[in-house]
């Protein structure tokens, strides 16, 4: 009877968590949706990391890119930021796995000052870039680099974008596109 409670109560748990990311998603309108590796890897490339920066992914996901970086870039200090329950926990779970040091908070990046980054990664709905190109244009330093999956600012000129080649099987690769943008900014 013990393991039965024990079930019902991980049953319990775990559907809590997953209630809590659902809501978190919706309010941030952002879903998660994992970058594909190819993108992760192309993306820490564009970032021109030397190996001393302070690197910020908001939004990070299951903190894919900033594990990508740290690996590379062992000097970097990353940090992630992740607003629903559950990806921040497996944020926390894949980091502790990867046995590097690299910070996940449990907070909204829209609350969160960065004037001390000098690389941002960013896979975000289009919505959200309007108020963040504000909020950076406040907070950034000049030369700060960002880095960013799919979607453009609607103001500011990017210095480079590409499309990063995906197997032609890929669910991310459109028909008659190779696969997604990443767009380079310098503020």
């Amino acid at each position: 009877m013990i393991w039965a409670d024990l079930v019902l109560i991980a049953v319990a748990i775990v559907t809590f968590i997953a209630l809590l990311t659902m809501l978190g998603s919706l309010w941030v309108w952002v879903p998660y949706v994992p970058t594909p590796k190819q993108v992760v890897k192309r993306m820490v490339e564009l970032a021109k990391l030397q190996g001393s920066e302070v690197v910020y992914d908001l939004g990070c996901g299951d903190a894919r890119l900033l594990i990508e970086a740290k690996k590379n870039y062992p000097g970097i200090q990353a940090v992630g930021y992740e607003l629903p329950l559950g990806i921040y926990l497996f944020a926390k779970l894949k980091v502790a796995l990867s046995k590097l040091r690299i910070e996940i908070h449990l907070q909204d990046f829209r609350k969160v000052n960065m004037g001390n980054a000098d690389v941002i990664f960013l896979y975000l709905v289009p919505e959200v870039f309007a108020k963040l190109e504000n909020k950076l244009n406040q907070e950034l330093r000049a030369g700060t680099r960002i880095i960013s999956h799919g979607f453009e600012f609607p103001k500011k000129v990017p210095v480079h974008v590409e499309r990063v080649p995906l197997p032609s099987w890929h669910p991310f690769r459109t028909k008659g596109k190779e696969g997604p943008r990443v767009f380079v900014y310098k503020w």
